[in-house]
């Protein structure tokens, strides 16, 4: 006689807590498909599609988030980005996303905004909080996606309130018997927590010369001193009940050059296809890519530097280029060149030869 399952099990894996990866088929087609909007940020993504895996396979804890996923990072690395790319992945829409700005929460009374106002006082009986239910909740095949931005900029009362959404999936408002289901939401947060002591910390580390600056970064244990001071602030700043109850802590490496070359390439290649789409042709060179790279990369503010920088040095003449040609309104086709002049980027815009 075989065993039966054990007590309050489910025996079925396919039953009504499992889902699918999105519009994608196995975890490593949606790992190709995040690492084709992030760059740089293989771990990262990793933990988050393990957590997405083992919750597809009917394994994660159905009293809980499907995930919470604390990520920390220096600025424009990606950890939101990573939250809006889940979004359009497994939510079918980066605008599947409920966002909360935790810098906006830094009062204690703010903490009415999550959970609601209290019996008595204005909201209360509305309900009212910031998080939108139907988000949250997703429906039986896509799960709910929440982000929580920025999180260390909240009041502590603000982010004690949550630690009922991580420890039971649920919220509970302040006035009635209302909740605020997260069982079928991916829970994420967003930190820039350890930035400031990882700089403090190169800079002392650092010699005077030029050649000592640039080495410093990549001296054999740098990358693991850096992670291990960012561990020891993260830690230390949360309550242990709080941060026991994050399913992973998940650090994003800071822009290295490579992947700031690759940052370009994306933006190169959104750019060629915007100019497709008006009947302009046009192929970069190594010149005017080489440029971006060296003039855009910044390991502090990483990505939107790089974005800012082919804004006003790429974007911008190409635009004057195309709103001053001739027949600029003609929807025949159109050559774009550009070459790089005096540290900046020259655009012409001629009708193509038939």
């Amino acid at each position: 006689m075989q065993p039966g399952p054990p007590p309050n099990s489910t025996p079925n894996p396919m039953g009504s807590s499992r889902f699918r990866l999105g519009r994608l088929r196995s975890p490593q087609e949606l790992t190709a498909a995040l690492q084709s909007h992030i760059v740089g940020q293989e771990a990262a993504i990793e933990a988050a599609v393990r957590a997405l895996t083992i919750s597809a396979a009917g394994l994660r804890d159905p009293n809980r988030p499907i995930a919470s996923l604390l990520l920390v990072g220096p600025t424009g690395v990606g950890k939101t980005e990573l939250a809006k790319q889940l979004a359009r992945q497994v939510a079918g829409d980066p605008d599947n996303l409920c966002r909360i700005d935790m810098n906006t929460l830094a009062q204690e009374h703010y903490s009415a905004s999550l959970a609601g106002a209290p019996p008595g006082y204005a909201g209360a009986k509305e309900g009212l909080t910031l998080f939108d239910p139907a988000l949250i909740a997703g429906n039986h095949s896509r799960p709910g996606l929440v982000l929580f931005d920025e999180v260390e900029k909240a009041h502590a009362t603000v982010l004690r309130s949550l630690l009922q959404i991580l420890d039971s999936g649920v919220l509970r408002l302040s006035a009635g018997n209302e909740t605020i289901d997260f069982r079928n939401a991916i829970v994420l947060f967003t930190s820039n927590l350890g930035s400031a002591e990882v700089a403090a910390h190169e800079r002392r580390h650092r010699g005077s010369s030029s050649l000592q600056r640039l080495a410093a970064p990549f001296r054999p244990g740098a990358r693991r001193d850096s992670q291990q001071i960012v561990a020891d602030v993260v830690e230390q700043f949360f309550d242990p009940e709080l941060y026991n109850r994050f399913d992973e802590v998940v650090q994003f490496a800071p822009l290295t050059q490579t992947s700031a070359a690759k940052i370009v390439d994306l933006e190169l290649a959104r750019l060629r296809n915007q100019l497709s789409a008006i009947h302009i042709d046009w192929m970069p060179d190594d010149d005017v890519r080489s440029l971006l790279i060296n003039k855009g990369f910044d390991s502090t503010y990483g990505a939107r530097h790089m974005k800012r920088t082919v804004r006003t040095t790429l974007s911008a003449p190409i635009a004057e280029a195309v709103v001053t040609a001739p027949d600029a309104d003609n929807r025949s086709r159109h050559t774009l060149s550009t070459t790089v002049a005096q540290g900046g980027i020259v655009a012409t815009v001629t009708r193509a030869v038939s």
